[in-house]
């Protein structure tokens, strides 16, 4: 092969490769370049978003990302699919920075949102639980319907549910428990406060019976017994002085006046010890009997068959005693004011027959009640 031939076949292979090489560099020029940087973008946002429990805290926003995601998604397979010179991302990019738009939104949002929940949610739980500390004995002495009482139970049950929650940071479910506990809980109590102040109304009686029963006893030097239901105590005053307080229990229908037999209720009213029962005497340790039903009991129940609050054939009741065997810690007696033995032998050391016993719903307003539970 002669020397120029050879020299024109490398010159020619030269050319046909930087040609080639040109090429190839022309059209990967040409060829788009895929998304990818702002795909993962995407995907790490919602990732953070999720993280977060924006599913839970900002759904809509968190749908909304994760909508534009699939677009882009969807518009990218749309472009694969295509002459690979020919392919537009830009619709894959818009949907991809919208989706990051949304997801930081989202996240934002459940952030600012979780706090407010959390701090809600900790305000009401305090709340509620407060409100039972201060109302919950009364409420759970008093004689309600069962259905109250069991949508009380229901109630406290889901305050337990709502600070489980709490502490696993599932702020959305326990504002939905703590909103559900607040309707059992407060609803119950408002309508045991309404009973309550129904009652209430008799505190001006109350009250005078109370003071004519303590200044008698200064007056003549002598002992006397006051018994308050709310808070439940009798107290025995001497010479106008209050010596002892014994915590006390009471009828089962204990809030109100007894009104006939078998009520369940403890008589409100001013009475007389009319015997000590000791021994074989009583089964309950040691007893006081009062005069209950007295004149103005047997006047009270008269009206009510004539008003017809009371069947015709209803009877009075009687054998009213102040007796042992309580600490029981409920009101569970049939009418009679109960204590613990050990406090009904100091009382019976003291009580002879003759001796005042004045029965009344409180020596406290319903207001004064409440505040003395606050301190």
């Amino acid at each position: 092969m002669k020397k120029g031939s050879l020299t024109n076949i490398i010159v020619y292979a030269i050319v046909a490769i930087v040609l080639t090489v040109t090429g190839i560099i022309v059209f990967r020029a040409m060829v788009p370049e895929p998304p990818q940087p702002e795909v993962e973008l995407a995907r790490a946002a919602i990732a953070r978003a999720r993280d977060l429990e924006s599913e839970v805290y900002s759904p809509k926003l968190f749908r909304e990302a994760k909508n534009n995601y699939d677009s882009a998604m969807a518009a990218w397979r749309t472009q694969n699919e295509r002459f690979i010179l020919v392919r537009d991302y830009e619709r894959v990019i818009y949907f991809s920075d919208l989706a990051v738009k949304k997801a930081e939104a989202a996240a934002k949002n459940t952030i600012a949102r979780s706090k407010s929940l959390k701090n809600n949610l900790e305000s009401e739980m305090s709340r509620l639980n407060r409100e039972m500390s201060l109302f919950e004995k009364i409420f759970l002495s008093m004689p309600l319907p069962q259905d109250m009482k069991k949508k009380h139970a229901r109630g406290k049950l889901l305050i337990k549910e709502a600070e489980i929650d709490f502490q696993k940071e599932k702020y959305v479910d326990g504002n939905v428990k703590i909103t559900e506990a607040n309707e059992y809980i407060s609803g119950t109590y408002n309508l045991a406060r309404k009973n309550l102040e129904e009652y209430f109304k008799n505190y001006p009686d109350w009250q005078d019976w109370a003071e004519e029963t303590i200044a008698e006893s200064k007056k003549t030097n002598s002992y006397a017994i006051l018994v308050e239901k709310i808070p439940p105590v009798l107290h025995l005053y001497q010479g106008g002085k209050k010596k002892y307080t014994f915590e006390a229990e009471f009828g089962s229908n204990w809030l109100g006046d007894k009104k006939s037999r078998g009520d369940m209720a403890t008589p409100e009213g001013k009475y007389l010890v009319t015997k000590k029962l000791s021994g074989g005497s009583t089964k309950y340790h040691k007893a006081l009997m009062i005069n209950y039903p007295n004149k103005t009991d047997v006047q009270e129940f008269n009206e009510r068959i004539r008003n017809g609050q009371l069947p015709a054939d209803a009877s009075i009741g009687d054998l009213i005693e102040i007796h042992g065997d309580g600490g029981k810690g409920g009101n569970w007696t049939q009418g009679c004011v109960a204590l613990k033995n050990s406090d009904m032998d100091m009382l019976f050391k003291y009580v002879s027959k003759g001796t005042p016993v004045t029965i009344i719903g409180s020596t406290l307003t319903l207001e004064e009640f409440f505040s003395s539970r606050e301190k």
